[in-house]
């Protein structure tokens, strides 16, 4: 009677370690299985995205981008407190969605986690605490929105410069170019991105991120469109680019402001904006219907980033110096003393 020869085990280890280096290599380059985000996910605000994604509200929490701390990731309360760094590298354009963080790494600081270690510049995905980072795109991105699982973002190189992208937040080898046009990927709604025509018209357009197609649904000479509602506010470029609002349901057209600005950011029922001035300028706030205006600190200000709490603003070109006052209280500038404090202690340790 025959007897049975058994196999070796140490031909069998090293070639399971060669199929899970393999699967581990496939599932970073060709995506992950993630735990569900909802379809109808925003990644952040209009407002927040256009300046520059430093702030992003999720979950009860506050994640943003620390000035004090060249720019690295942090997490907070609301109310600035329980605070913690997520994340040594500069990052802007911060979004959530289902358990995940998305964000552009600056490659300021280099970075930490496996997708790091082949860039330090793109547009990443990490757990809701700043772990298990992966590099979605490793080329440079202007502007990000994530809608439902998909990012869409402006993809910009030096040979065809500004381009409209997407790319599974799981992750592709791949991603999706979608239009030659320049689309500002910041105000989202119901799936739909709503942007100003750039090249061809400025025209308000809609973005179907179901269909991916285009179409026009507003004439005039529109920048920076804000979609709330049966509202659309934007920047009109014929009148010296004041702040207006325009009621789709009975095409009434209103101007908010009296003088030209640079910027405005809306947070529930208040808008903040930058005026331009060469005398005074200054950041401002009112009421959606343009009422109840108030200076909130004169100057020139940008980045301004609103949460349910505090609304969030660095002079210009200035990138080491923030300030804060209350989204819907009493104007009460400070500088934001916590987040200096946190990263004051983290460059102790």
């Amino acid at each position: 009677m025959k007897k049975s020869v058994k196999k070796p085990t140490y031909f069998i280890i090293p070639a399971i370690l060669i199929v899970l280096l393999i699967l581990a290599i496939y599932l970073e380059v060709r995506g992950v299985r993630l735990s569900p985000i909802p379809r109808d996910t925003v990644g952040n605000t209009a407002g927040n995205i256009r300046g520059e994604g430093r702030f992003c509200e999720y979950k009860g929490k506050v994640y943003f981008s620390n000035p004090y701390d060249n720019g690295a990731l942090y997490v907070m309360n609301s109310d600035c407190t329980d605070m913690k760094r997520l994340l040594n590298s500069s990052v802007s354009y911060i979004n959530a969605g289902g358990n995940y963080l998305f964000y552009y790494l600056e490659g300021k600081n280099g970075g930490t986690g496996l997708g790091h270690v082949r860039s330090t510049t793109g547009i990443y995905r990490s757990t809701l605490k700043g772990k298990e980072s992966s590099c979605l795109d490793s080329d440079m991105a202007t502007m990000m929105i994530l809608v439902g699982d998909q990012i869409y973002f402006q993809h910009y190189d030096n040979t065809d410069f500004s381009t409209f992208h997407k790319v599974p937040a799981a992750g592709s080898d791949k991603e999706t170019e979608l239009s030659r046009d320049i689309v500002e990927t910041a105000c989202a709604l119901n799936g739909t991105i709503y942007y100003s025509g750039i090249l061809e018209d400025h025209f308000l357009h809609a973005w179907d991120t179901e269909t991916d197609t285009t179409k026009v649904i507003l004439e005039g000479n529109i920048s920076y469109p804000t979609v709330i509602e049966n509202y659309v506010y934007f920047m009109n470029v014929d009148a010296d680019y004041r702040l207006f609002r325009y009621n789709t349901s009975n095409d009434e057209l209103t101007a908010l402001t009296d003088e030209r600005i640079d910027f405005y950011n809306i947070y529930d029922n208040v808008i903040f904006y930058q005026t331009n001035s060469a005398d005074s300028p200054a950041l401002m706030r009112m009421t959606l219907a343009g009422g109840s205006k108030e200076v909130v600190a004169y100057g020139v200000y940008h980045r301004i980033n609103t949460t349910s709490t505090y609304t969030y603003f660095q002079p210009y070109k200035d990138d080491e110096t923030i300030y804060r006052t209350s989204t819907f209280g009493p104007v009460a500038v400070d500088n934001f003393p916590e987040a200096e404090a946190a990263a004051l202690n983290y460059r102790k340790d």
